[in-house]
Formats: structure tokens, C-alpha cells, sequence
């Protein structure tokens, strides 16, 4: 699923290696539930009680409810960090900020607010919801691609910071909910994607933070749920490499993407490769499927096509939605700001990110200085390029002098509020020598 504006989550179909002669199954498919992309400009419109202005609350109180249980996939999109704060999080979609950890827990808790509002919940067994990322290269922060050892330490975070805080509450639930993790991880080669190494690092981190183990069932948290492709001899990429974060890692489930019938094969050609290897069956948890959009299988066919392919009859079967294009709005204001006193008479002023860039990138950030003195006037600097600056020294203050400094994040819509003030900071004018 793609996270910046290059990415396409379509792989041409190879042809699918001699697969494993699956079992006869007569099972029909089970009724679909929901996954969703969750959009940055959700941020706004769901907050810590928001309700019907909340496209996350709308969606679980009017989920189907499947009778036989059914798993909500919530797809925050790719890993990444503010290095500003040093604060993990995701590029969510639509946007090119770094969605901090504790904003996406506040968008799950949306969704089950919603979900507890749902008057069919209760006729239905405990409900999985899957907080996801992905291993899609971020086009949040330019640059700032992770390495194998921070995609570990984004992994164990989204165990500490994401998984863990939204299944507390999920637990203290009227109807409780198990809190899963996910990862659509993409075996690709075109540059979008991170190969296997980091993708590798990303999942064994989760599995020694968070301790989970299978079997795959909503009576148990924090397992993790791998609903991306996979697309036979992408470089970068071995079979054994996709049984690993797909199945082989403690917590990991597989829920495979079946867009295409190829995808199906594609597949169950893993378990023909664990067979030879003398490696345990892949069980697949699910299917997700898009319903026939962009000239993808239905939901049923979908299910059908891994159920042919494999022998087996997946309990979760969800449909994940295709995101329209959402209206860009002007950024919200940069946090964080603070400054210090600097040689001569200068202050250094730093920042973090909005929260929300409104859809577009941002393009400048304004400065704007404030004296305690009425008698001075106020300036600006303003700062442009890519990636954008977050830090400024600004010169030409009044030694002895107080000020205060704020902050304003622009795009192409046009410019967002002022930030919180910063404290106040007196410059000396004392001059400190390089060293």
C-alpha cells in the first residue's frame, strides 16, 4: 500500500511456482469486516472524545459485525521519526509528517469508542483490531531512511507506545476487543520499499518486545498480523526471508493481500518452499481484499482464490478501503519550540514538525520575534528549501533584551496558526569563542 507519491502496491504477476496439492475444503467464506487507511486529516476530527465527526468512530459503529468474529485492520502507513524529538511514529496517508506514537493511539481509541457504540457487537465473539504500519521507505522526513537497528527500535516501540497502550483500554471494554499489531510488508524492489534486513530487524524487535506467541486467535493480544504481497525472486528478497515475518517470527500471522488470483499462488509457493526446507505449514489467519476496486478480485473471489490455492479456509476475511483524495488544509502549528541564547547577539530557535501537514508538504516556516518592550517592533525570518529547516539563529537583538518566539508552518494552502510561545530568553550579548 503506498506511503509517498512513488510507491504503487501492484507487482506485474510472475508465474507461481508448482504449489503444494491442497486438501478439498468445504468451508464458505466468512462475512467480511472492514480495515481502513487512516488519513492525516483524521487528526484533527478525532480527538480524545471525539464521536460522529470522527471517520474512525463513524466506521465502527456502523461495522457488519461479522457472527463469526471479524479483525479491523486500521493502517497507519510508514515507519518513521522526528529527529527533532527523536519521537517514532508514521507517515499517515495523505500526509507528509511524522505522526508521533501517542496520535495514533488517540485514532484507535476513536474506533473503539465507535466500536462500543455498535449495537451488534455483542452478537459476535471478541472482535481483533489491528494497529499496522508497514515497511515502506517514509517520505516524511527526506533523507531519514532508517537503518536495520532503528526499524528494531521502531518495532519495539510500536509494541511499548502503540500496541500495548490501545489494548489496556481495549481490555476494559463493555465488549472487550484484542489488540493486534500489523505490518504490510511489501517484498519489492522498486526503491519504495525496505528490503529484507530492516524489514527482518522491524518484526524480531516486535516479537522480543512484546513476548506474543500463536496460535493465531482473538483470545490472545499483541500478535502480529503480515498482510502484504509477495511476488516470487524480488532481489533483496528470499523465500526464507518472507516465511520469516510472515510466519517463523513468534507473533507473525499471515494475512496476505489477494488482489489478483495470482497473488493466491504466490503464496502458497511458500509452503511449498517450507515443505522442501522441512519447515512447519503456514496456517493463513485471513484475506484482505479490495472488493473489486481497480480491477481487483471481490471480496469473495479473494477468499476463494487462497482457500483453492492452499487447501485452507482462512477465519478472517476483511476488505480495506481505496483512498480518495482528501482537500489539503493549511498545516497545523509547529510544537516544541524553544530557544537559547547564542554568541553575540543571537538566540537559536528549534522546533518539531506539525503534527498534521494538512495534506501537503510543507514548504516555509515564519519565526516570529517578539520583544517584552512595546517600544520594539516585532520581526520575522522565514525559511524555505527541502527538506525544510527546523531550527533558526536569529540575529540583530538588543543585548540585554527579552523575547519570545513563535512559530508558523506553510504549504501550498497557505499558512497555519502560530505555535505555542517559546520561553522568554534574555540575550547577554557576550560573545563566546570557538573552541
Amino acid at each position: 500500500m503506498p506511503w509517498n507519491a512513488a510507491a504503487v502496491d501492484r507487482h506485474q504477476p510472475t508465474a507461481a511456482p508448482a504449489a503444494v496439492s491442497p486438501p478439498a475444503v468445504a468451508a464458505a467464506e466468512p462475512q467480511a469486516s472492514s480495515s481502513i487507511y487512516v488519513h492525516g486529516s483524521w487528526i484533527d476530527v478525532c480527538g480524545l472524545t471525539a464521536t460522529t465527526e470522527c471517520p474512525l468512530f463513524d466506521a465502527a459503529a456502523a461495522e457488519t459485525v461479522p457472527a463469526t468474529g471479524g479483525m479491523a485492520i486500521l493502517d497507519f502507513g510508514a515507519p518513521c521519526f522526528e529527529p527533532a524529538t527523536l519521537a517514532w511514529g508514521t507517515q499517515l496517508f495523505n500526509s507528509q509528517s511524522c505522526t508521533p506514537d501517542a496520535t495514533l493511539v488517540m485514532l484507535a481509541q476513536a474506533w473503539l469508542r465507535g466500536y462500543e457504540a455498535n449495537p451488534n457487537r455483542s452478537a459476535s465473539p471478541r472482535y481483533v483490531l489491528v494497529a499496522g504500519t508497514s515497511n515502506s521507505l517514509t517520505a516524511a522526513i527526506p533523507g531519514n531512511a532508517l537503518s536495520p537497528a532503528q526499524m528494531g527500535q521502531h518495532g519495539a516501540a510500536w509494541f511499548r507506545s502503540v500496541i500495548g497502550p490501545i489494548a489496556a483500554e481495549a481490555r476494559s471494554l463493555t465488549e472487550p476487543v484484542a489488540v493486534w499489531a500489523g505490518d504490510d510488508i511489501e517484498e519489492a524492489a522498486d526503491g519504495n520499499w525496505y528490503p529484507a534486513n530492516e524489514s527482518r530487524a522491524w518484526v524480531d524487535a516486535y516479537a522480543t518486545a512484546s513476548a506474543a506467541t500463536k496460535p493465531c486467535v482473538a483470545s490472545r493480544d499483541a500478535l502480529m498480523v503480515d498482510y502484504g504481497d509477495y511476488v516470487p525472486n524480488e532481489p533483496g528478497w528470499t523465500p526464507a526471508d518472507v516465511y520469516h515475518v510472515a510466519w517463523q517470527a513468534a507473533p507473525a500471522c499471515p494475512m496476505p493481500e489477494i488482489y489478483l488470483d495470482e497473488n493466491a499462488g504466490e503464496w502458497q509457493s511458500l509452503n511449498t518452499f517450507a515443505r522442501g526446507a522441512g519447515l512447519p505449514r503456514m496456517d493463513f489467519a485471513g484475506v484482505l481484499s479490495e472488493d473489486g476496486a481497480i480491477g481487483s478480485l471481490s471480496v469473495r473471489a479473494s477468499w476463494n482464490a487462497l482457500r483453492g490455492a492452499s487447501g485452507q479456509a482462512p477465519p478472517y476475511l476483511s476488505v480495506i478501503d481505496v483512498a480518495g483524495s482528501v482537500a489539503a488544509e493549511v498545516p497545523d502549528a509547529p510544537a516544541g519550540v524553544t530557544a537559547a541564547p547564542g554568541p553575540g547577539n543571537t538566540v537559536t530557535v528549534s522546533w518539531s514538525a506539525p503534527a498534521w501537514d494538512g495534506g501537503s508538504a510543507i514548504t516555509t516556516y515564519t519565526v516570529t520575534v517578539v520583544p517584552a518592550s512595546a517600544a520594539s517592533p516585532a520581526q520575522t525570518v522565514t525559511l524555505a528549501g527541502w527538506p525544510t529547516p527546523a531550527a533558526a539563529i536569529i540575529g540583530g537583538l538588543t543585548s540585554g533584551a527579552s523575547y519570545t518566539f513563535y512559530v508558523t508552518a506553510s504549504n501550498r494552502v497557505g499558512n497555519g496558526p502560530l505555535s505555542a510561545p517559546s520561553t522568554s530568553v534574555a540575550q547577554s550579548g557576550v560573545f563566546f569563542p570557538m573552541r
